[in-house]
């Protein structure tokens, strides 16, 4: 834009001095030079945002809130391809789905959310980006193109039901310092090296080895409860956030997931809805001054005791009875209560 101004300029500065030694001076006034000087401005102002336009980088994630569905819907789509299908498992809060390859020129079509399985149709193009772009068909029937790295190949999605540390590569000695959450949504890769597995989660941001282990779940009721939490709780505005919690929460469905309870601890973070009872079969469990089992015993809190919790950390909680005493229960134990 400042060599289109500069030019500009210049040729202004001419033509004005042309008219001061032209033999036979051309009538214009002082107002029409100066309409002549803002018209030209305004054309180089216009070539200027032409060209930053064109050279705008790309965001191929969509955060289009006028495109994508109902905040509150609970709509998770489940794949019905079959097993010989090549699927690609979204891993982006939200990715445009388009007519074309890349953004340039092309048209929105829909939505993918995080955790929805799509099939590639095994086609790949390079855009104008130079980023590559797969044609998908989603479970509607849809098939439109979509950026390669917001998906992950031939993967098996699963939720972890317990944490698991995660390594750079499979050797205990390469430990990250990451581990993955219970109520976790991940994505076992096709990739393993004896007692070891790669996994991959959320925009890829934990992707490393873990040791082979029994805490993943697949059953469909929970992957969808999983799905949806973690859609709530990566929400930006704490009031979407809030709306899609409840909606979670308040479906009759969700209630025999095993993963109800973290929906509602997080309901107890933002809404201060702090009460809670012991669900324990045994009618009781214990209180330790520690989150674990290794740290001493405090006193038994029995199924008949309201308390208060204090805050989560972890699959920990800590909380406080009537009688002031307080100390640390595993979170699966607990069930929120109103006041």
């Amino acid at each position: 834009m400042a060599n289109d101004f500069t030019r500009i300029v210049f040729n202004l500065d001419y033509f004005y001095a042309s008219l001061k030694i032209n033999t036979k001076p051309i009538n214009m006034n002082r107002s029409t030079l100066k309409k002549y000087y803002l018209i030209m401005l305004l054309l180089a102002v216009i070539v200027g945002c032409k060209d930053k336009e064109t050279s705008a980088p790309d965001n191929t994630v969509d955060n289009s809130s006028s495109k994508i569905e109902e905040d509150g819907a609970l709509d998770v789509k489940t794949s019905n391809f079959s097993d010989n299908d090549q699927s690609l498992i979204c891993l982006w809060s939200k990715v445009g789905l388009r007519d074309i390859p890349g953004r340039k020129g092309a048209k929105y079509l829909t939505t993918i959310y995080f955790g929805e399985t799509v099939k590639f149709l095994g086609e790949k193009e390079t855009a104008s980006d130079n980023k590559e772009y797969l044609k998908v068909e989603l479970s509607d029937g849809s098939e439109g193109w979509v950026y390669d790295l917001l998906f992950s190949e031939n993967g098996k999605l699963a939720v972890l039901k317990k944490p698991l540390a995660i390594y750079k590569r499979p050797d205990v000695m390469e430990f990250v310092g990451n581990k993955f959450d219970r109520g976790d949504i991940v994505v076992l890769l096709d990739q393993s090296k004896g007692e070891w597995e790669k996994i991959t989660g959320f925009e890829k941001k934990n992707e490393g080895w873990i040791k082979k282990s029994d805490a993943f779940v697949y059953d469909d009721l929970d992957i969808k409860l999983a799905i949806l939490y973690n859609r709530a709780i990566n929400e930006d505005s704490n009031s979407k956030k809030q709306k899609k919690l409840k909606l979670i929460t308040g479906n009759p469905a969700f209630q025999n997931s095993s993963f109800i309870d973290i929906v509602e601890k997080a309901l107890v973070r933002d809404n201060g809805i702090n009460y809670g009872i012991i669900n324990d079969p045994d009618g009781y469990t214990n209180m330790r001054e520690g989150k674990g089992t290794d740290y001493a015993i405090v006193k038994k809190v029995f199924d008949d005791e309201k308390f208060t919790i204090q805050r989560n950390d972890g699959d920990w909680s800590l909380v406080r009875l009537m009688d002031g005493t307080s100390g640390w229960i595993h979170g699966s134990r607990i069930t929120i209560v109103s006041e």
